[in-house]
């Protein structure tokens, strides 16, 4: 019967417990998952931000039906049309481009970062998160406050049309100017997810 340096160390202290040959490969294995937990960033900012463009969204719904003036007045703004079709469509973007929008990207850099272990620049994301929710909540709520005001005129006070759409060219380039915030966050979170570097191997 072969004996070697293991052999002794059973017969004097009894067979290894089979937890401890793993004990080592356990620790490295959790080491790692922490690791990833730590370096895994950005999707959840961009789901907090999806997150709080839902609390928006709930908060401007329960407005939009409250019973109670000037509250009251905005169904029939919408209903009206001409300016309230600036407050409708402030609302539809406000759910599509911000709850969802955000939401999407939160989930396509979930597959990047955790299933894949790519890397995104922190400055470029950052940058690109910054822009777009500025330039997104921005621009949908000017278009909401814009709509109601010129709906008032128009469906609550009388006013003709071309008096109210004076009012409505006021927030012509503070929307522009949120939109284009909007482009370039979008267009430097294309490049950040675009140029994220893969996982080293070893």
């Amino acid at each position: 019967m072969a004996s070697g340096p293991g052999n002794a160390v059973q017969i004097l202290h009894g067979p290894v417990p089979p937890n401890r040959i793993n004990t080592q490969a356990g620790s490295s294995q959790l080491g790692g998952a922490r690791s990833l937990t730590s370096e895994v960033l950005w999707y959840r900012r961009f789901r907090a931000a999806a997150y709080a463009s839902a609390i928006g969204l709930i908060i401007l719904s329960v407005l939009i039906v409250l019973p109670l003036r000037p509250f009251s007045y905005l169904p029939p703004i919408i209903v009206g049309g001409s300016a309230g079709e600036w407050l409708l469509l402030g609302y539809v973007l406000y759910g599509a481009v911000g709850f969802c929008g955000f939401a999407a990207v939160s989930s396509l850099l979930f597959v990047l970062e955790s299933h894949e272990g790519r890397r995104v620049d922190g400055r470029v994301m950052g940058a690109a998160l910054v822009l777009l929710f500025a330039g997104v909540t921005a621009s949908c709520l000017l278009l909401v406050l814009a709509g109601a005001l010129g709906g008032y005129d128009i469906t609550i006070e009388g006013q003709t049309t071309q008096a109210a759409g004076k009012l409505l060219g006021a927030y012509v380039y503070p929307v522009t100017l949120t939109v284009l915030s909007a482009v370039v966050g979008t267009c430097l979170l294309v490049l950040g997810m675009s140029s994220a570097k893969a996982p080293r191997v070893e």
